[in-house]
């Protein structure tokens, strides 16, 4: 069996201009969400916590990292407060018609997202407790897989903010890929699992990541498939205060 494909050139879409907007939206990630928070604002923190928990799981994954794992269950602490604080105000908020599958999806969506990093975490203290090591071909699918995934949060933040034709087709395309990079991955893993190139114990973790990764990617591909409901969370959550959820 030949190698994975070998997943290169993030979206040119997603470069963006260095200037304070986006230094902004970078540093969101330390702000949280209370009851009185604007609602639009409030997702993009989420996203971008999101964003710096794939950042660091990529490193956590290798090195092992402590501290980078106790940054990650403290973001992850943040992020299921601030979800069932947003989604408890939807849920309450009177939505309906033609707003309420957007609306409502796209906060579980995001947690949903949220669990699968948390599972990647709890893979990462696994490997560092027990002492597993991948081999070259599984680092190297890993790393790869998690740039992508890293790459796509870092797009769906700006699908968030502009969800245009472009730039969702762009990750429809992309999620698609590495549907089919993780795919092929698993199938040379099993090859190297039949060939004794690989101990069962770092098969597991091998596949818990690999699978983890792959439930985010089809969690962004069910987002970026569906613009009308990510055109109406973003148009509903845009109206400042409380009263964006008036009925």
């Amino acid at each position: 069996m030949g190698k994975t494909p070998f997943l290169v050139n993030p979206f040119d879409i997603f470069s963006r201009k260095v200037d304070a907007e986006v230094l902004r939206l970078k540093e969101m990630h330390r702000q949280r969400v209370s009851e009185s928070s604007d609602s639009r604002e409030g997702v993009l923190i989420m996203i971008s916590k999101l964003i710096l928990m794939t950042e660091l799981l990529s490193d956590c994954v290798f090195s092992g990292d402590r501290a980078m794992m106790e940054s990650c269950t403290a973001l992850g602490r943040e992020f299921n407060d601030e979800e069932h604080i947003l989604t408890t105000r939807l849920v309450q908020s009177g939505v309906s018609g033609s707003m309420i599958r957007g609306v409502i999806r796209f906060p579980y969506r995001l947690e949903r997202i949220g669990d699968m990093l948390e599972a990647i975490l709890a893979s990462c203290r696994s490997r560092a407790d027990l002492g597993i090591s991948f081999t070259a071909a599984a680092r190297d699918e890993l790393r790869q897989s998690l740039a992508v995934l890293l790459n796509l949060m870092n797009g769906l933040r700006e699908a968030f903010l502009a969800p245009t034709k472009d730039l969702l087709d762009a990750m429809k395309d992309r999620c698609e890929k590495l549907t089919r990079f993780v795919d092929d991955a698993r199938s040379a893993h099993w090859q190297r699992l039949e060939e004794g190139a690989c101990s069962p114990s770092e098969s597991s973790l091998y596949r818990e990541i690999l699978d983890s990764i792959n439930w985010s990617n089809d969690y962004l591909l069910k987002i970026v498939a569906s613009p009308e409901e990510l055109s109406a969370a973003e148009e509903k959550l845009a109206r400042p205060g409380p009263q964006a959820f008036a009925a």
